[in-house]
């Protein structure tokens, strides 16, 4: 004799309902200088502000792992520190014996991951892009040259192409997060709006104790599942745990 099975469906942490029936939820971008900009370690303030903060995916650039300059694994140390969120890393490049790169961190499980490896062109260092899909949304950190405009031109040109051959008519929200190095008005970011509408606004993110420019953002890509806009921040107040300034926009679908 079988017994019955009950299937439990839990909600999606981090999102709620809204007044149309749709879900609110809230995202991050942040640059947290391998935690160590202003103090030998800022993670417990960081896991602080992203609970407080309500957000249910985090996308966080300059993270060391397991290398000389900070031996743990930075981004699984966080995730624990949350109460064990899930995460994923995307190694820029190798560095001090270990690994220096971006990624996500999301409140509910991460069904599939992805590494891309971004052109370098006249780019100081290699970058990458950490790319999550979880049950109903796909999210990725990434993390463009702090040196040469040709670089992020050519980054920005792959990341167009990538994420269109993948999510081009997916009924998910992809949104793409990070730290562009450069400005609204740049060629780099014209040439991600071909693809992607900017949700976050043009407040200063950089840097944290004078800022005075915006480079830090998180978009929406067009050809997939659409977001509506609620509202965006940039948190002025966490100006000792990075020399950036964290971004959290509000979304509805």
């Amino acid at each position: 004799m079988f017994g019955l099975l009950c299937l439990v469906v839990l909600p999606f942490a981090g999102c709620r309902a809204n007044k149309d029936g749709g879900e609110f939820f809230s995202v991050m971008a942040y640059n947290v200088g391998v935690f160590s900009k202003y103090s030998e370690s800022s993670m417990s303030e960081v896991a602080k502000l992203i609970l407080e903060s309500g957000v249910c995916l985090v996308a966080l650039n300059e993270l060391d792992s397991c290398n000389r300059r900070h031996d743990s694994y930075q981004l699984k140390e966080i995730a624990d520190s949350l109460g064990g969120w899930d995460y994923h890393f995307a190694s820029a490049f190798p560095y001090a014996g270990g690994a220096y790169g971006n990624g996500v961190l999301s409140r509910n499980p991460i069904l599939r991951r992805h590494r891309i490896t971004l052109p370098r062109f006249d780019g100081a260092e290699q970058r990458s892009c950490a790319v999550v899909e979880t049950e109903k949304f796909v999210f990725a950190s990434t993390h463009l040259d702090h040196k040469g405009d040709t670089a992020r031109v050519a980054q920005v040109k792959m990341l167009n192409r990538w994420f269109s051959d993948y999510f081009a008519g997916y009924t998910k929200p992809v949104l793409l997060c990070g730290d562009m190095n450069c400005t609204p008005e740049s060629e780099a970011v014209a040439e991600l709006l071909k693809c992607w509408t900017q949700l976050s606004g043009t407040e200063f993110t950089y840097s944290s104790k004078n800022p005075r420019k915006c480079i830090d953002y998180i978009f929406a890509l067009n050809s997939a599942g659409k977001v509506k806009n609620v509202s965006a921040r940039v948190y002025t107040e966490a100006i000792e745990t990075s020399d950036h300034l964290p971004v959290v926009v509000k979304l509805s679908y």
